[in-house]
């Protein structure tokens, strides 16, 4: 898969498309977002999604894969072939947090993303490989004294379910999110949303059982895209049932991305803010706490 990658600067000019927005513009007005970008090299932050053109960049003091915003403590956690790190967005600072793997609780090398985010009931990260790989990293305070704390486990591998539009079909999930991602509290139930590349839809993913089901087919502006394996998908909540959805996609055969927000229901893509730089390897929002 082609991709290609523009050097990040401290500041970007970005001109704002749309403002056609899930959730009220006072939820989107303290949403802050995290993107990776350079190979996963460079953290650039929005401080309001609702201003994209306001970005700061630093470089990370290591390669990352991916990124999570933890709802529940308001930290970002990044994942980079076989550990777990704290990331400090202002410095770029990674701490490795020391995490213990279980055995083939490995993302392949070879895989061209990894998706990463909380589930907010549980307070604990589902990462999924793009070659099919579903883990769960029980983060350092995971209920109190479970000895799952800080340990990353493996379960069923992806596919998608019987019947399912795309059953047989190889998935390369490249970013997900869950529902009733609230800022500073647990969440009483979640749903987990997925993006895969290779059917290029918006899917639901049962967490261990990493049964897959077609939501909708991504479109923009009423256009089935063929989305490329490079961006990110996170969901923001005010409050349980309130889910505003962002996305970085990049588009097979262009060479920079866009901001999306998402319709959770049709798979509709609505354009923000066009980027000026392509290979995004990870992204996540915060609403603040």
């Amino acid at each position: 898969m082609k991709k290609t990658i523009f050097a990040a600067t401290t500041a970007f000019a970005i001109s704002a498309c749309s403002t056609n927005f899930y959730g009220t513009s006072d939820q989107h007005d303290h949403t802050s977002a995290y993107a990776l970008a350079n190979n996963g090299t460079t953290l650039i932050t929005m401080g309001s999604i609702m201003s994209p053109d306001k970005m700061a960049s630093v470089t990370l003091s290591r390669k990352l894969d991916a990124v999570a915003y933890r709802p529940v403590t308001g930290e970002l956690l990044g994942y980079s072939n076989g550990a777990v790190y704290s990331v400090n967005t202002k410095t770029g600072k990674l701490t490795d947090l020391g995490a213990s793997f279980s055995k083939g609780a490995m993302i392949s090398k070879n895989a061209s993303a990894t998706a990463m985010d909380f589930n907010n009931k549980i307070d604990a990260v589902r990462m999924v490989g793009s070659d099919g790989t579903n883990l769960v990293y029980f983060p350092i305070g995971f209920g109190n004294e479970d000895k799952r704390a800080n340990s990353v486990l493996k379960f069923t591998s992806t596919f998608y379910a019987k019947d399912d539009i795309s059953e047989g079909a190889k998935p390369e999930i490249f970013a997900n999110a869950y529902t009733n991602a609230i800022a500073g509290a647990k969440a009483s139930s979640t749903f987990q949303f997925a993006l895969d590349s290779k059917t290029d839809s918006l899917v639901s993913l049962a967490n261990n059982a990493g049964e897959l089901t077609t939501v909708a087919k991504i479109t923009v502006n009423g256009k089935a895209v063929d989305v490329s394996s490079m961006g990110g998908f996170d969901i923001v909540s005010t409050e349980e049932g309130s889910d505003a959805a962002y996305a970085v996609l990049q588009l097979e055969g262009d060479a920079t991305a866009g901001l999306y927000s998402m319709n959770l229901t049709t798979g509709a893509a609505t354009l923000m803010a066009s980027l000026p730089m392509g290979g995004f390897s990870g992204f996540a929002v915060s609403g603040g706490q």
